[in-house]
């Protein structure tokens, strides 16, 4: 499983705002403008200096006690390297000119901050987001018609002061925080392999496994579902012992190997869970069986030879299966966590992603009726588990 993510779109606007992907990039809290902080090569020409300017979300977490909490933020930044100013364009009144845009992003910035702390956490956040950068590429291109791209001096001056007393008025709303949810759901997929005891064994060889399974679980219980195929070598071919009067095999496997597959449902208690590491023991119900496609066969004497060979006079689908029990522990490393930057579809809302390495050794038992072997199958899966929990507000 692939951890999901997704990146924000940007909008173009004509003072350029895009995705802030820059690595130097200047936040509207870090202080005013300066020539200094164009740092990009000029790309337009006629366009003596221009700001790049980005409206985003953004997560940040944080280890309270032993759960980690998460604030969903709004941010306004510029991007230094991709924002650029002719020598001849470094003049007072250009550089008020792009500190009002820039104190106009800041402003829609606070009005989603202020929504986000209703408690949107979800589609409807990212459509706030979008509903704001586009109010922003009006609010711009209306200022940069009524002061005639910030040359008209009055102009500007009236369009700071109603931006100043706009952010006045609002004020720096925080940042609300977020947790994860109770709940949480993922898939996990490996491979591993599976070893005979007992009578099984003098049937059927060991095998190599691949595994796919989905989790679920709330707070510390987990319950989770899953599939195991694998091939294996028949130690004993005449798996029902057959014979004829003469004591030759009357039966035969058509191929060199069987099918392995298993399914089980386990309910588990993760009694260590931290931040890198999670210990969770399990116990469930297993079903197991072997299936192969079996031939029947009939003994004729080679008339040159006068040696009795084997002929196939028909085939019939074989399965052995038992129903009983399994028991192990989950050992998962936990190698990446991140939340997304935008919702995901199944539930709507912001999650928390944790993808992890996980080590299962397990042993179930298994009694095969039809030919009278019992044993145990002893078990490690080594596997990728994406697990996701919804963010929600504390």
């Amino acid at each position: 499983m692939k951890r999901i993510i997704t990146i924000i779109a940007a909008i173009l606007v004509p003072v350029m705002i895009v995705s802030a992907q820059s690595r130097d990039l200047k936040t509207w809290e870090s202080g005013p403008l300066s020539w200094n902080d164009f740092k990009g090569n000029m790309v337009m020409k006629g366009v003596p200096s221009a700001l790049k300017l980005s409206l985003n979300t953004n997560s940040s977490e944080e280890l309270k006690g032993k759960r980690i909490q998460y604030r969903i933020s709004a941010e306004a930044v510029m991007d230094r390297n991709a924002s650029y100013a002719d020598t001849a364009a470094m003049t007072e009144q250009r550089l008020r000119y792009h500190q009002l845009q820039f104190d106009q992003l800041e402003l829609f910035r606070r009005r989603l901050q202020s929504d986000l702390n209703t408690g949107m956490n979800g589609i409807e956040a990212d459509k706030r987001l979008a509903y704001y950068r586009n109010l922003y590429k009006d609010q711009v291109a209306a200022i940069r018609e009524e002061t005639e791209d910030g040359n008209n001096d009055k102009k500007l001056q009236e369009w700071e002061y109603y931006t100043r007393k706009n952010l006045e008025e609002i004020g720096l709303p925080a940042a609300p925080e977020f947790e994860p949810n109770d709940w949480c759901y993922g898939i996990y997929l490996g491979v591993g392999g599976v070893f005979n005891t007992s009578r099984i064994k003098e049937y059927f060889s060991d095998c190599f496994t691949f595994t796919a399974g989905l989790t679920g679980g709330y707070k510390r219980l987990k319950l989770k579902a899953d599939i195991s195929y694998g091939q294996v070598d028949f130690k004993k071919p005449n798996v029902f012992d057959k014979f004829d009067e003469q004591q030759r095999p009357s039966q035969g496997p058509m191929n060199e190997s069987a099918t392995y597959l298993s399914v089980a449902t386990t309910l588990g208690f993760s009694f260590i869970s931290t931040k890198r590491i999670a210990v969770t023991p399990f116990v469930g119900v297993h079903w197991s069986g072997y299936s192969w496609n079996m031939a029947n066969l009939k003994w004729e004497e080679n008339p040159e030879t006068h040696e009795y060979v084997s002929k196939v006079v028909s085939t019939e689908d074989c399965k052995l299966k038992d129903v009983s029990w399994t028991a192990g522990i989950d050992l998962d490393f936990k190698v990446h966590k991140y939340v997304s930057s935008t919702p995901f579809f199944l539930t709507g809302q912001r999650e928390q992603f944790t993808s992890s390495i996980r080590v299962t050794p397990f042993v179930s038992y298994a009694k095969y009726n039809d030919i009278g072997a019992k044993g145990y199958h002893i078990g490690v899966t080594v596997s990728y588990a994406g697990i996701a929990r919804s963010l929600r507000m504390k």
